[in-house]
């Protein structure tokens, strides 16, 4: 579904992206030993930087900071040690890297706040900025934001998931609005592998909902990378999990999807000049 009515931007304080007809890479550096994926792979200041250096020139625009893991399950800590593991990598690619554009993963109230103080342009919050808090932080630092519906804090039924994630994303973003943002400052995303029994059929309905979300006017986030889902269908172990992720962003970049979080720029990049060869036949 290339979107060739009106254009379609993610903007916020010193970046505008138009993805109206391709998407945007948006990587994820993971800085916590025990992320399901890539967990203590990036423990080195200057790999990171090298790795940042090398996935910019391959198109990636915006590079996503966690310092806590959100796997089922996960070990929760404080926010001190959270924002701890971040703090020493976002001073050194600032640093490096002054008009790069930083997001945060994270739904703790205290570190969204020193992400804000420190710079960082855009929170991306599981939990859908679902506190007064996160709210009142949004409205006096204004930086974008990733919504995301989080199914681990709903009811979630098969029959009735659509309906549950329009009313949220219709609060969400009303929420948000009024706290100050335009809709190219929002980014929504259905938290494919987070639901209360994380069964691959939540995840397959998800997937299949990005040609509805689009209709709210705010890019959709594909954020698929290497999830379950491919064990599920395929069997497949972590280190298998690539090709089915590429086809499946794919297809959700085809439905509207624009924004692709991943962890293999390299390979999404691929995909991407791809997917503009063929653009045009779909």
């Amino acid at each position: 579904m290339i979107m060739n009515n009106s254009e379609q931007h993610f903007s916020g304080r010193g970046f505008d992206f138009d993805v109206t007809q391709e998407p945007l890479i948006y990587s994820i550096l993971n800085l916590t030993p025990d992320s399901f994926f890539d967990g203590g792979v990036n423990d080195s200041i200057d790999q990171v930087l090298q790795r940042i250096e090398t996935e910019q020139e391959l198109g990636a625009k915006v590079f996503e900071l966690g310092g806590k893991s959100s796997k089922p399950h996960f070990d929760d800590i404080s926010p001190a040690e959270e924002w701890g593991r971040v703090k020493p990598y976002l001073t050194a690619i600032q640093q490096r890297f002054p008009k790069i554009v930083l997001a945060i993963d994270s739904n703790t109230n205290a570190v969204i706040e020193e992400a804000l103080k420190s710079g960082i342009q855009i929170i991306n919050d599981i939990d859908g900025f679902n506190s007064e808090v996160k709210l009142n932080l949004i409205a006096k630092y204004h930086p974008s934001v990733v919504t995301m519906f989080n199914g681990r804090n709903f009811d979630e039924q098969p029959e009735t998931l659509n309906q549950t994630m329009d009313h949220f994303f219709t609060d969400s973003i009303a929420h948000l609005e009024k706290a100050g943002l335009a809709k190219t400052e929002i980014v929504i995303d259905p938290g494919i592998g987070f639901s209360t029994s994380n069964t691959l059929e939540f995840d397959l309905i998800k997937m299949k909902a990005t040609k509805h979300l689009i209709s709210f006017n705010t890019p959709v986030m594909v954020a698929i990378s290497r999830k379950s889902f491919a064990k599920r269908l395929f069997d497949a172990k972590l280190e298998d999990r690539l090709v089915p992720t590429i086809l499946f962003e794919t297809f959700m970049t085809q439905l509207g999807g624009r924004i692709l979080r991943v962890h293999d720029v390299k390979e999404t990049h691929e995909m991407i000049e791809t997917y503009k060869i063929f653009k045009d036949q779909l």
